[in-house]
């Protein structure tokens, strides 16, 4: 039974795995920066949106609009100096990343909770038949926009909750990535450096199924760098 769990643990993500052996030369760096990544999650979280949007600049908006017949007359006037200008755009880019994403979790969230608020709609509806009706406050509302309301209602609910925790829910989802990253390439450390036998040292091996003793290293190391970034987080807090 335990097998099978830790079994379907470890094989719902081989391609992650394998994207992790990719990097395996530099585990050392990797480790490294996931563990100041858990120790300051907080603050990385943000600096994590601005990387991804400098990178995606460079990467593919850059390359999309220096074809546009605006872009090369520009390029032109400052021939010479086309480096710094696409510094500065990505620099720009990287810094209007963290709204842009804010924002599109808020526009998600209202398409979430409309969705919610005409299922619960429809629940009441289908479950209570004339309920509706009996609402004294719902009488003067023709009955063709009342699930629109509901979708509405519902909508600007989940919206503005996901705003307000937006800063707190990526934070724990950077803490939850690296943690997963910093154990994974700890297992790895224990492996290669410490020279320890772990299960059957899948992970030296660079398999993507791994043994069970690595699996339940893994998910209690997971549940320890966790636990660490959120205490040294709390004691910051408090001082």
């Amino acid at each position: 039974m335990e097998e099978s769990i830790i079994a379907t643990i470890t094989n719902m993500a081989p391609e992650a795995l394998n994207s992790l052996y990719t990097y395996a030369d530099s585990w050392y760096i990797i480790l490294g920066v996931s563990l100041l990544s858990i120790l300051f999650y907080k603050k990385v979280s943000k600096l994590i949106f601005f990387i991804i949007g400098f990178l995606s600049s460079y990467l593919f908006i850059i390359p999309f609009i220096i074809d546009w017949e605006y872009s090369k007359q520009f390029l032109g006037y400052i021939k010479g100096n086309e480096g710094i200008a696409y510094l500065i755009f990505s620099i720009i880019i990287g810094l209007l990343t963290y709204g842009f994403f804010k924002s599109s979790v808020q526009i998600a969230g209202f398409v979430l909770g409309g969705m919610i608020g005409y299922g619960l709609y429809d629940f009441i509806s289908t479950s209570f038949p004339g309920l509706m009706d009996k609402l004294d406050f719902l009488k003067s509302v023709k009955p063709e926009y009342i699930p629109w309301g509901f979708s509405i209602i519902f909508g600007l609910i989940v919206s503005i909750l996901l705003f307000k925790s937006f800063d707190k829910i990526i934070s724990y989802l950077t803490l939850i990535i690296f943690s997963g990253i910093a154990s994974f390439f700890s297992v790895y450390f224990f492996e290669e450096i410490l020279t320890l036998k772990i299960g059957t040292n899948e992970i030296l091996k660079r398999n993507s199924n791994l043994s069970l003793q690595e699996s339940y290293w893994i998910i209690g190391l997971f549940v320890v760098y966790i636990l660490i970034g959120i205490k040294f987080n709390s004691k910051k807090m408090k001082e």
